[in-house]
């Protein structure tokens, strides 16, 4: 069983936020466990409705680690329960509940398919780098959501984001979970300095 994370303390509310409202904020600092215990906690508490879970990640390297931790940590491999798609690259299969992609590979899935049909949640990691691809994602999704599939969720995770806008954007109508990080005592030891000249 992997080590207890700070993201874990939040779960049970962060899926009773999703399930009441369709959308939520979850912020937490960096190494709280987001990214790599949100998703699975949410596939196993049925947020996925039978299909996917689709998360979101501003690069490459951090797509293919963030789906080779969560595969490691559920005991399977890259592409089975948990899989990936970049750039050229598309480790997934049809047992694939958990797809970690770029986001500019979901604008262009929209393309074919504009109702996300077989996906149950969107997750848009490290929303407060921002970018033309994560903000188009989110705007289409809410569009979604309303006009076609409420039962399409949404969660924007984010370490440093101020969630203000986007509880507006959802018409208030989105919940902010917050993960309190650990804090860990740091000893500063200084060696003697040696004159080697």
């Amino acid at each position: 069983m992997p080590a207890e994370l700070p993201v874990d303390a939040v779960l049970a509310d962060l899926v009773d936020a999703l399930t009441a409202n369709g959308a939520a904020v979850l912020i937490g600092p960096p190494g709280s466990g987001k990214t790599t215990r949100a998703p699975p906690a949410l596939l196993d508490a049925g947020l996925a409705n039978d299909g996917r879970i689709i998360l979101l990640q501003p690069r490459r390297v951090a797509a293919r680690l963030a789906a080779r931790r969560m595969a490691f940590e559920r005991g399977g491999s890259v592409g089975g329960e948990v899989g990936y798609r970049i750039r050229f690259e598309n480790r997934t299969s049809a047992a694939t509940r958990i797809e970690v992609l770029t986001e500019g590979l979901l604008t262009r899935q929209m393309q074919s398919d504009p109702f996300l049909e077989g996906v149950g949640l969107v997750i848009l990691d490290e929303f407060h780098e921002r970018s033309l691809h994560a903000d188009l994602a989110l705007a289409l999704i809410k569009e979604i959501q309303r006009e076609a599939r409420p039962d399409l969720l949404v969660l924007v995770m984010s370490a440093t984001l101020d969630p203000t806008g986007l509880v507006a954007f959802f018409d208030g109508c989105c919940p902010v979970v917050r993960v309190e990080g650990r804090h860990y005592s740091v000893d500063i030891e200084n060696l003697p300095h040696t004159d080697e000249r």
